[in-house]
């Protein structure tokens, strides 16, 4: 009801839709109940399939691998594994006395046994001495790490009576960046701010930054940077590793932990010192740093509340200000945290797996399972030419920035599934397959190389691909680019093969009905002669009679 192929909301608007309020329904407590059975799918499967068919516009005899890859929807199985391995992280954030955790292994409590052991064994007895299958829940939880390696999240970590940003309202200020102003400009004031800070000996500047670096081993390690300004001097350089197992979130939150401990510690040789700047170029990291919540980084959150709460009860006069500022535009600050940042990348650290890498890992592994069953499948098929795209999360330009309508025929277009003889001949026997030009069977590379109906509209095609080629065309981002105009202006693969606002072809009754349309007009033409007439000889009568009472 809210969009059809022609008009309504976007392929992007409904794809948001159907992720958003379709999907959690069709995975509603998928941890419970999928194990793999392709039962399951053949059910779920048929949802989607129309799902994705009425998001992209495409006919229903389309290809649903070509529209999961164009839509970035990923099939209904691998969506299932990732509610799974989701699951599977967010038991780290439950409490080591909730129900689920009385049923998993003693490791996930501390090392201590169930407080309130469950009313039911987990495994049926068995004679045999083999080890019991695994239940359900100890299969899921074997897909994340175990809890001795890597952060755990207290539920209930700070006393609802704690000191809030709100509270410390005039002495902590936390600013993101500024919505609608670019980075340049942003740089730009920062350092004209700065020129006055930096001088002022009550005033202490700490940047900090997060920084990933590539290895050899395909591993990517991660460190942070820290750099303080006092007096137009450079006081403070820390720098530090967090190896493999971290992302630059969970740095820059780091960096921030650090830069509050240097600049206190600094404070207390320095009682001049009565205002703490903290920078940092990430606004995530900036925004939630000071609020403990139940969410990964909550310990780094908890010492920075903890730190700059106790130095600003400590004297009336200290303040503290968290701010965003611009990375990589020429701040000297950040430029040096950046830089040692990627030194402390470099150093060693030991294994602990943060659950921002938990997350992102439980990903990236279902994506590179889908990219590995692209890679797999051969292309072939009407869209095996234009399958260059590799499943990505992240919807493609041309899926963005296209209108509706034309984005349905795009599809329609690269799968070769269009208002076509060429499809005809193969699904709809009783349409005509020739081309109106004189073509004997309309193809789609009849279309875009030679039909004599569009060669005013060409060259937009022929400005990207001199020489036509469908592969460029068909599967860049400059050729769809390219086509997406092309089949806007010249109505390309419609069914009619027109624009939308431009008049059909004229046939034998448009003639009759011209002849008829000359006679009417000549009809009102007398008539409207007739009239004019008629006005002139009331016009002459009135003079006349003006005339006579003037002689009177």
């Amino acid at each position: 009801m809210l969009a059809n192929t022609v008009k309504g909301l976007s392929q992007v608007e409904l794809r948001t839709l159907y992720r958003a309020c379709i999907v959690p329904v069709l995975t509603y407590a998928s941890p419970i109940w999928w194990t793999g059975k392709k039962t399951h799918i053949n059910i779920l499967e048929k949802v989607q399939n129309t799902a994705l068919r009425h998001i992209a516009g495409a006919f229903k005899t389309t290809p649903i691998k070509a529209l999961e890859t164009d839509l970035s929807i990923p099939p209904i199985n691998l969506a299932l594994d990732l509610a799974n391995a989701r699951y599977a992280d967010r038991l780290h954030k439950l409490n080591t006395t909730n129900p689920i955790m009385q049923r998993l292994s003693d490791e996930w409590r501390d090392g201590n046994a169930p407080s309130t052991p469950p009313p039911l064994p987990s495994h049926k007895p068995s004679r045999s001495k083999k080890t019991p299958k695994p239940t359900q829940l100890e299969a899921i939880a074997a897909q994340t790490y175990r809890p001795a390696e890597g952060e755990r999240i207290i539920p209930f970590i700070s006393p609802p009576w704690r000191k809030t940003a709100h509270d410390l309202r005039g002495k902590l200020t936390i600013r993101g960046a500024t919505p609608n102003v670019t980075k340049e400009k942003a740089a730009k004031a920062h350092n004209t701010r700065i020129r006055t800070l930096i001088t002022n000996p009550t005033h202490l500047l700490m940047y900090s930054d997060g920084s990933m670096l590539d290895e050899t081993n395909n591993k990517k390690n991660v460190g942070w940077g820290v750099v303080g300004y006092h007096n137009s001097r450079e006081v403070i350089t820390r720098r530090g590793g967090m190896g493999h197992t971290a992302e630059v979130y969970d740095a820059e939150l780091t960096g921030l932990v650090v830069a509050a401990q240097e600049a206190i510690r600094h404070t207390q040789h320095n009682p001049v010192i009565k205002h703490v700047h903290i920078f940092a170029d990430n606004t995530a990291a900036v925004t939630s740093v000071f609020e403990p919540k139940t969410a990964p980084g909550q310990y780094n959150m908890r010492t920075f509340n903890k730190i700059v709460t106790e130095f600003l009860d400590k004297d009336p006069t200290h303040t503290v200000i968290v701010e965003w500022c611009p990375g990589h535009t020429d701040v000297k600050g950040n430029e040096r945290a950046d830089a040692e940042a990627k030194a402390g990348a470099l150093l060693w650290q030991t294994r602990f797996v943060t659950m921002t890498h938990a997350m992102r890992t439980s990903k990236a592994k279902i994506l590179t399972r889908w990219t590995d069953e692209w890679n797999r499948t051969p292309p072939t098929g009407g869209f095996g030419i234009a399958n260059r795209f590799p499943p990505a999360w992240k919807i493609r330009e041309h899926v963005k920035s296209t209108k509706r309508e034309v984005f349905s025929r795009i599809t329609q277009c690269r799968t070769k599934h269009a208002f076509i003889g060429e499809y005809y001949s193969r699904f709809v026997p009783t349409e005509p397959i020739g081309c109106p030009c004189g073509e004997d069977i309309q193809t789609r590379e009849h279309i875009i190389k030679h039909c004599r109906r569009y060669t005013e509209h060409r060259p937009i095609l022929s400005e990207h691909s001199p020489e036509l080629d469908l592969q460029d065309i068909l599967g860049t981002h400059k050729g769809l680019e390219a086509l997406a105009q092309f089949l806007q202006k010249s109505g390309a693969f419609t069914k009619t093969g027109n624009p939308g606002n431009a008049p059909n072809p004229p046939s034998i009754e448009d003639e009759a009905n011209d002849v008829n349309d000359e006679a009417v007009e000549h009809w009102w033409d007398r008539l409207d002669r007739g009239r004019r007439e008629a006005e002139e000889e009331e016009r002459e009568q009135e003079e006349d009679t003006d005339t006579e009472d003037e002689e009177e």
